[in-house]
């Protein structure tokens, strides 16, 4: 994938007396994600890094501006990616995040589809982080596996905020990926509120139950139960007025608290073969 951010070969001052590059971890259409070491302690982070004047020509530096406020303002929040430090050069913005093992598009290309009572665990903690944002006014509106990053605890963390905004923004028009984006967001049409998430929700647990990145709402796995169909069917409701809100879909079975509970010690097998990768 092209990127607006070209690769660095080396970090600049002052994150070069800290911090020497390792790899690149993902490379997206506005930013190119980097794992840094730090030279005296060898612990290692995610860097993520966006350059400033491409986004500036196109008129999206208040898109970038947003995000860095959205994601400090939000950092420590249960369920989102730890932002641990920005810092802003004449021509970049360097963002330093905890290192995560992997995401769950990682794990489904691993291992392949989910059993529903495996996805749905993972719907849930996808559920409350953005039960938080959601608390917050923010909707994130590009949920999808590879934004759902899994830390060394076997907790999911929602990252990359750079389509979110405030809901009392009224913004409209194309956004998000098209996989996992709703109607509203896939055309020029109504303001995006916060069931735009809820149908991103519904997109991701396809694509776990899939095994890989859904084509339309119509793309089910076979066997899949009723419930489990039902729910699907009001996530990715075309109308957002019909789809349930984060606090409803937490209601639900499927997505219960005592469900959730009974999962103990079993992430670090399903992220197995993941460690030192």
């Amino acid at each position: 994938m092209a990127s607006l951010t070209r690769l660095l070969a080396a970090l600049p001052e002052p994150l070069f007396s800290d911090y020497e590059l390792a790899k690149v971890l993902g490379v997206g259409a506005y930013a190119v994600v980097y794992q840094v070491r730090h030279k005296k302690t060898q612990e290692d982070f995610a860097l993520k890094v966006i350059e400033k004047e491409p986004m500036r020509v196109r008129m999206m530096l208040p898109q970038l501006i947003r995000e860095v406020e959205i994601v400090g303002e939000l950092s420590g929040t249960p369920h989102i990616v730890p932002l641990l430090e920005v810092t802003e050069t004449f021509s970049h913005y360097f963002l330093r995040f905890e290192l995560c093992n992997s995401s769950l598009e990682d794990v489904c290309n691993h291992k392949g589809p989910m059993t529903e009572e495996e996805a749905f665990r993972w719907l849930r903690q996808a559920c409350l982080g953005v039960k938080e944002l959601h608390a917050n006014g923010v909707i994130h509106r590009d949920l999808k596996p590879s934004n759902f990053l899994v830390d060394t605890d076997g907790s999911l963390c929602i990252c990359d905020f750079g389509f979110a905004c405030e809901e009392k923004a009224g913004l409209t028009g194309m956004t998000g990926t098209p996989c996992y984006s709703s109607p509203e967001t896939n055309t020029d049409g109504p303001v995006h509120t916060k069931k735009v998430d809820i149908y991103g929700l519904g997109a991701s647990l396809q694509h776990f139950l899939l095994g890989r990145c859904p084509e339309g709402p119509e793309d089910m796995p076979k066997g899949l139960s009723g419930a489990t169909r039902d729910l699907l069917d009001e996530m990715l409701n075309p109308d957002p007025e019909d789809r349930p809100s984060i606090d409803e879909l937490l209601e639900t079975p499927q997505l219960g608290e005592s469900l959730f509970t009974q999962w103990l010690g079993q992430w670090h097998v399903i992220l197995q073969g993941f460690s030192g990768q």
